[in-house]
């Protein structure tokens, strides 16, 4: 499936959207040429960056360049009609900036990282929480207001510098059949999470291709085999629920198609260093 064009149309005197929503009729793989700051202040799942496949969860923050296709599949809109993630973007086309502007030397670091934006960059604590402050605060500001905090949010980004996540030779070639392939891939197992039953063989019918040939593709393209993709969301959407509902460990462990409990807390302790029981009740006295 390639990703649709979307046309997007800032406010009447602003060159640049800042919004926050807490709902989404229909979320999907798209591109535009704007760059597009997210943060996600309460969500959960996998996000695609171009070639890039990783899950997300809250406080995730993230910078995607100007026709890179991206699309964040959120545990809260599985099975339901409505996305409802909060989430704060801003979207503004390179060019309001212009070329000579961009040239001078005080904003060197913020040009170079509108470059290597272009393979999308995700934030983590250093420049997360000032970050988020100036978005924020721009949700409320005038247009020339706003793109100061723009500027300075981009300096605080470059500051840090972030982590590329879509590969070095990636670039937005929408009718590459293998990206396509990919993405098809990781849609159908993240649609499926849930089903304990989900296998390789049921994932290489989706593909078209043998399960030998899925098992090398699927390494390659991602440096992970399916069953460590598909733990690393089942953990992810396991740790979810035991941050935000009550429901028993077994009941989790159902949910999120771990088909044994052993499994489950294999599982869960090789990626988070702790039991589901230990994650919860940590969780529970920082919230004391």
């Amino acid at each position: 499936m390639d990703p649709s064009f979307e046309k997007l149309i800032p406010p009447e005197g602003s060159s640049i959207r800042c919004f926050f929503r807490t709902c989404l009729k229909r979320p999907w793989w798209h591109y535009h040429p704007e760059v597009e700051l997210r943060y996600t202040k309460r969500g959960s799942g996998a996000r695609f960056i171009g070639d890039s496949i990783e899950s997300y969860r809250d406080g995730d923050l993230v910078l995607v360049g100007a026709d890179l296709a991206h699309h964040w599949s959120s545990d809260e809109y599985r099975g339901q009609e409505y996305d409802r993630e909060q989430v704060v973007v801003v979207q503004f086309l390179p060019a309001i900036f212009g070329e000579s502007f961009l040239s001078a030397p005080e904003l060197t670091a913020i040009s170079l990282l509108l470059e290597r934006a272009k393979r999308g960059l995700a934030f983590k604590d250093a420049a997360q929480s000032k970050v988020v402050a100036l978005m924020t605060r721009m949700l409320e500001e005038s247009p020339f207001e706003r793109l100061l905090s723009l500027l300075r949010s981009l300096q605080e980004m470059a500051v840090d510098g972030g982590a590329p996540l879509a590969s070095e030779g990636y670039a937005p070639e929408f009718k590459h059949a293998a990206r396509t392939r990919l993405y098809r891939i990781c849609q159908y197992v993240n649609d499926n999470i849930q089903e304990a039953s989900l296998s390789q063989t049921e994932v290489a019918e989706v593909a078209g291709i043998s399960p030998a040939a899925f098992s090398r593709y699927f390494k390659s393209a991602t440096q992970r085999t399916l069953t460590e993709y598909v733990n690393e969301l089942r953990v992810a959407f396991a740790s979810r629920l035991l941050t935000e509902t009550d429901k028993s460990v077994l009941q989790i462990s159902m949910d999120a198609g771990f088909g044994t409990t052993s499994n489950f807390y294999r599982q869960f302790r090789q990626l988070k260093g702790c039991s589901p029981r230990e994650f919860r009740r940590r969780l529970n006295q920082r919230l004391l």
